[in-house]
């Protein structure tokens, strides 16, 4: 059940990202927020929480990425 449960909100989380017309610093960090909020509600590690979150945000770096890209497919 707990990792249904994990699943369908990380699911959910992306979901929310690829519904967002504009993909921002805001709509990133909900995201990241339901993320690590399903992963910590499954007691996986914080310091594997907070990794993940970090790394996510190293590997998108919205204010480099051009004006006219499509910050979908990051």
């Amino acid at each position: 059940m707990v990792l249904a449960d994990l699943g369908r909100k990380i699911t959910s989380a992306l979901r929310s990202l690829s519904n967002a017309t504009i993909i921002n610093e805001e709509v990133l960090n909900a995201m990241l927020k339901e993320v690590c909020t399903a992963l910590l509600e499954a007691d996986v590690n914080i310091k594997l929480v907070k990794q993940l979150r970090e790394n996510v945000k190293s590997a998108i770096d919205l204010e480099e990425m051009a004006s006219g890209l499509n910050k979908r497919k990051m």
